[in-house]
């Protein structure tokens, strides 16, 4: 009967073991589970943080884009402008030059006359 009740402890002795085993095995899976889902929850945070952050700076982008266009269409607008303007100065300063030589070819000849 010893020898049966030794055996039946042993057997106990063991499957006691044994679950004390799995219950730690369980217990580190769950603190293990527990610990992702904490970094799951911390990196979706900063992921969804990150996601908005984008969307800002590419709203930005956009109307940066529409700004400088815009801004390239005035430019190229003043460059027609610049340019006509030359020309319309370069006529006129052409037209001063006319008229001053024709003045200074007029005076000489007057003053021969005079003389």
């Amino acid at each position: 009967m010893e020898m049966v009740t030794d055996q039946k402890h042993s057997s106990d002795a063991s499957r006691e073991q044994e679950v004390i085993r799995y219950t730690k095995i369980l217990a580190q899976a769950f603190g293990l589970n527990k610990q992702n889902a904490e970094v799951y929850s911390a990196l979706s945070s900063e992921n969804r943080a990150l996601k908005k952050q984008l969307e800002d700076y590419h709203s930005q982008h956009n109307t940066l884009e529409k700004r400088v266009k815009r801004l390239e269409r005035d430019v190229k607008s003043l460059e027609t402008e610049l340019k006509v303007l030359d020309e319309c100065s370069s006529e006129e300063s052409d037209l001063v030059k006319t008229i001053v030589i024709r003045e200074n070819e007029a005076i000489p000849h007057k003053q021969r006359r005079k003389a």
